[in-house]
């Protein structure tokens, strides 16, 4: 089912001068109308011209209208969104970096082998592919933008260190991915979440959902944690998956929630999302209505200039 977007939705409130342009058009017309009544020989305009002289002008007005019409629409960015096989698409791969990524059910932990095998995701990639990168905690933090420069989001990945800031803001985190991709609105977008899943802190997780779905963005979410979970050093605490979390985020953006135990399963399920084929894929109508809408300006004035070309 195809769903429509605005990249710029407040030049909509332009389309409110399409009832005042009618109102003007038909109040003005009664004055002209009023005014040649009193100084119009229309006997001898007929004669000359052989139509009806004071016309109403409707095909002006409806030119008029959808010139006001097509221009608003292309400067709001109106996108038509659909189903389908996608090859052309962006990324964004976010990796928690909280404390908890440090537990040891992984060797050496968790943000390592998460980080080694978004680096095998991010190469298996082909060229036209961008690539941003967002590390998250209790706040979430650009790595890197969109860029297809595979070295350079190697880099930013390998860079990538446990945060001194509590906790793990994961809505944020989706929120700030989200507004990473639609610097390149024009294609499909999709992120991959890395983490252990547990959201305790900042807005609920609702608002980061909401936002990607909104944007027809996709989330996959990956989820760190062997089945008994892992502890930390100098302590018996135990960090678990928390998988509804991830299975709701996934699951009401389109996406794929994956319960990775080894290293092994987590590059399956990177393999896999490199492969899945259904994406959300953007028609923007942008420069067809600014098109459009600039040949309409020229029938305007060529209507202008013949059929409604006023007599001296």
């Amino acid at each position: 089912m195809a769903d429509i977007t605005f990249l710029n939705i407040h030049f909509l409130w332009f389309l409110f001068a399409v009832p005042i342009m009618i109102a003007l058009h038909f109040f003005l017309m009664k004055y002209t109308r009023r005014r040649a009544v009193l100084f119009a020989n229309f006997e001898a305009l007929k004669r000359v011209t052989g139509a009806v002289v004071l016309s109403k002008n409707i095909t002006l007005l409806v030119v008029r209208i959808l010139i006001i019409l097509f221009l608003t629409l292309s400067a709001a960015g109106m996108t038509v969104w659909t189903k389908g096989p996608g090859s052309d698409f962006n990324y964004v791969v976010a990796v928690d970096a909280s404390s908890s990524m440090l537990a040891n059910d992984f060797t050496p932990n968790r943000l390592e082998v998460a980080k080694a095998n978004a680096k095998d995701f991010v190469n298996s990639l082909n060229a036209e592919v961008r690539i941003g990168v967002v590390s998250f905690s209790g706040v979430s933090k650009v790595e890197t933008s969109l860029s297809n420069d595979k070295g350079k989001v190697d880099e930013a990945i390998d860079n990538l260190k446990i945060s001194s800031t509590g906790g793990t803001d994961i809505a944020a985190a989706i929120m700030n991915s989200v507004n990473i991709l639609l610097t390149e609105y024009d294609k499909s977008m999709s992120i991959v979440l890395l983490t252990d899943g547990q959201h305790t802190s900042g807005g609920p997780i609702e608002e980061g959902i909401n936002y990607a779905a909104k944007n027809h963005v996709i989330v996959h979410t990956i989820g760190i944690a062997t089945e008994k979970g892992g502890s930390f050093e100098l302590t018996q605490l135990l960090s678990t998956i928390d998988e509804a979390t991830l299975r709701r985020i996934s699951d009401n953006t389109g996406g794929r929630f994956y319960k990775v135990g080894d290293k092994a399963q987590m590059a399956a399920a990177f393999q896999e999302i490199v492969t899945l084929s259904e994406q959300n894929i953007p028609y923007s109508l942008r420069l067809i209505f600014l098109v459009v809408g600039v040949l309409l300006l020229f029938a305007e004035w060529i209507l202008l200039n013949t059929r409604f070309r006023t007599l001296p």
